[in-house]
């Protein structure tokens, strides 16, 4: 029987890997693949935006061919829970010409093409890892720093994530660098010589815009288990946990407002090198009407407007719909918050404990107070210094 290819991608956190995927599953020729979603947060986000719009997503189950294994899936079941995942997929009618798999960027690479490898109806194509450029350049000397030992590093959340990064590329016979249109050319040059030394048989991409397409990687050699598995042993890797130490999620659930100069500000304040990624959903009293996607990776922050809360949309200010049309909507919010209806923030945390409690403590300061929500209430208009103008991305 011939193999179905796994194409893994790794990389660490906030480095575009949902970005290329979004773009590459648009492709026609991608259009019966299927996904394997490992995500260290408990709501499985990533899963939920690549999966067709309105599906409901179960944790640790194939929906439709998009298999979520967040929460325990992620971490101590992920074997098991990818072994299923292949069984389910192999089972698909059509067969996927492939399966993609987008990692955690906490993710230790052994254990995770172990899992990827134990089915023999599957073969691993590539072990992609993406590296953004824009961190590389600012953090890691243009990666000249990931050459000696990172152990020298005196910010310990940096030297964290440099050896996870230094391990996730040791496996890699791919390396895509994304962001190259917001790093000066000379220092993407620098970038593919010392990630060149790093890893010798890796082919190297560069992505502006996730411009990389899948298929520019067709005449790359696949990786050989056999030389991974004596990569694993030469590193010492093989009894490792399936996602890096000290690396964990903390998760804010609130239907209140945030209150968007305090969002602001602590944003500024209180994003510590050791608060790797950020991502979820949530909403400003200065916007009630829109659903926006926050994702925060180091010291960058990207608020997408995904859609608009219902809550805002039954009080038919517009007069645009039909008065069954505004009860529809009514019923619907029915069993929804009293004052915010389905509105609500849920945002997932990823890093050390220091940093993510300190921000997460930040956030809560953040929300509006009963005295602000009675004031929205009645119509008082927030200082919001966040950005207005919508940049459409196709």
């Amino acid at each position: 029987m011939k193999q179905i290819p796994v194409i893994a991608l790794c990389g660490f956190l906030g480095s575009g890997k949902t970005t290329l995927l979004r773009r590459w599953r648009r492709d026609e020729s991608m259009r019966d693949m299927a996904m394997i979603i490992h995500d260290l947060s408990e709501f499985g986000l990533d899963a939920e935006l690549l999966s067709e719009e309105g599906a409901t997503i179960s944790e640790g189950q194939l929906n439709g061919r998009v298999a979520a294994l967040h929460g325990r899936h992620a971490s101590a079941d992920l074997h098991a829970s990818v072994g299923t995942a292949l069984q389910e997929i192999a089972a698909l009618n059509p067969a996927p010409p492939l399966v993609l798999c987008e990692s955690t960027g906490a993710a230790r690479p052994w254990p995770l093409i172990k899992a990827l490898t134990q089915n023999d109806q599957f073969s691993l194509r590539h072990f992609i890892v993406t590296v953004d450029s824009l961190n590389l350049h600012r953090d890691f000397g243009d990666a000249s720093s990931l050459l000696g030992d990172p152990l020298s590093s005196q910010d310990p959340a940096l030297r964290q994530a440099a050896e996870v990064l230094a391990e996730q590329m040791a496996f890699a016979n791919v390396i895509i660098l994304t962001k190259v249109d917001v790093v000066p050319e000379d220092s993407v040059e620098k970038q593919v010589l010392n990630l060149q030394k790093l890893q010798p048989r890796a082919a190297i991409g560069l992505s502006a815009n996730a411009g990389l397409l899948l298929s520019h990687l067709d005449n790359t050699p696949a990786p050989k288990i056999s030389e991974l598995q004596e990569q694993a042993q030469r590193l010492a890797l093989t009894e490792q946990s399936s996602t890096a130490d000290n690396i964990e999620s903390l998760v804010l659930r609130d239907p209140r407002p945030f209150h968007p100069q305090r969002l602001h500000e602590a944003c500024q304040s209180n994003l510590g090198t050791g608060l790797y990624r950020t991502k979820g959903y949530l909403w400003l009293a200065s916007r009630p009407d829109q659903v926006l996607l926050w994702q925060q990776s180091g010291s960058q922050l990207v608020l997408e407007l995904t859609g608009y809360w219902r809550a805002q949309a039954a009080l038919n200010l517009d007069g645009s719909l039909l008065p069954e049309e505004v009860e529809q909507l009514k019923a619907q919010l029915a069993d929804d918050h009293p004052i915010f209806g389905d509105r609500h923030n849920e945002l997932t945390l990823i890093g050390l404990k220091r940093d993510r409690e300190a921000f997460y403590s930040a956030l809560c300061e953040a929300l509006c107070t009963e005295e602000e929500i009675e004031s929205w209430q009645s119509g008082e208009t927030f200082a919001d210094p966040w950005p207005k103008s919508i940049r459409h991305v196709k």
